[in-house]
């Protein structure tokens, strides 16, 4: 008897065991981001609320340094429910539903205040309407962070650069944007960046510190000239259908997750590692030139044409998102 008993004992116990393995249910998460970031950071804590919101029924298995393919390929993977969850920008979003796009239209916003509170407040709702039929649930947003314009000259107004070529990531945003301003767009792929820069082939690049430094292209174009071209929105999303499959209660473990984050919060990270990109920069002989106010208007007052076109490339889609991001402006404020 005490032999059977053992038995059904450690029967019991291997079911239990089974059961609580079954319960944990893993979530693989794409990233291109390195770990030692505060992309990395973000991935992390993103993690552990899962995990704690879930009371640990799920568990999430970071993937970094693109070790499951390209943002692009790991979004497709992810909207067929092959990937669980990811951190994207918002560009490869548009490969989802292109009019998503817009929401990161060149020289919109007034500061980066101002677009934070846009984004979480005016455009969440509708990004999550846009890519969930595609696929993907829009978690939270997240960020890329301030991109500038990298050369060995000085450009501090819109004039400078008439007639330059400027190497871009080939889109309809980035080629019209440096057209409206008299450049001329030569596609380079940033890996191609140092050579183009080298044999003369661009005359600026305008890239993010976070390639910048560590890439080693500052040595090749050492001035950085701070006119805030562009403004990085990124997002973290889980796969629509793997979020449908989850049980209500474990969906809202996964919702009060992403709620833990908000805009301001992770610019003011992403803007801090930037602070020490540029102590790195100046520290190794580089220069940083500032550009004013009133220099950077010079840019700005040309675009409003090309905001209009960009929406209309879109039809309804593109008008709706254009009025939703002007409502947002006027009642964030500057």
């Amino acid at each position: 008897m005490k032999i059977i008993r053992t038995l059904v004992a450690a029967g019991a116990l291997t079911a239990g065991l089974t059961i609580a393995a079954q319960a944990e249910t893993v979530l693989k998460l794409a990233t291109v981001a390195p770990e030692p970031t505060p992309w990395g950071a973000q991935v992390n804590r993103l993690a552990e609320a899962i995990a704690k919101e879930s009371d640990g029924r799920l568990r999430v298995e970071p993937y970094f340094n693109s070790q499951l393919g390209t943002e692009n390929d790991t979004l497709a993977q992810l909207a067929r429910g092959r990937i669980e969850l990811g951190l994207y920008t918002i560009s490869a979003g548009a490969q989802q539903a292109p009019e998503v796009g817009l929401m990161q239209l060149y020289g919109f916003f007034d500061s980066n205040d101002q677009r934070a509170c846009v984004q979480d407040n005016h455009l969440t709702d509708e990004l999550r309407a846009r890519l969930g039929p595609k696929g993907v649930y829009f978690g939270t947003w997240a960020e890329v962070g301030n991109g500038f314009l990298m050369s060995d000259r000085e450009i501090t107004k819109a004039e400078d650069v008439q007639g330059l070529k400027v190497g871009i990531s080939v889109n309809k945003i980035n080629t019209e944007y440096w057209k409206a301003l008299g450049a001329n767009p030569v596609p380079v792929s940033p890996g191609e960046a140092a050579s183009a820069a080298s044999t003369g082939l661009i005359d600026f690049y305008p890239t993010v510190y976070t390639f910048y430094i560590p890439s080693g292209f500052n040595k090749i174009y050492p001035i950085v000239n701070e006119y805030n071209y562009s403004n990085g929105p990124a997002m973290f999303a889980m796969s629509q259908r793997v979020m449908d499959k989850l049980s209500p209660e474990d969906q809202d473990a996964v919702k009060r997750a992403f709620a833990g984050f908000n805009s301001k919060q992770v610019m003011d990270e992403v803007f801090g590692f930037e602070d020490k990109m540029r102590e790195l920069h100046t520290s190794g002989g580089g220069k940083i030139v500032e550009v004013s106010a009133e220099q950077a208007a010079t840019f700005r007052d040309k675009l409003p044409p090309f905001w209009q076109a960009m929406a209309a490339e879109y039809g309804e889609d593109g008008a709706a998102i254009l009025k939703l991001m002007e409502d947002g402006k006027a009642a964030c404020g500057s």
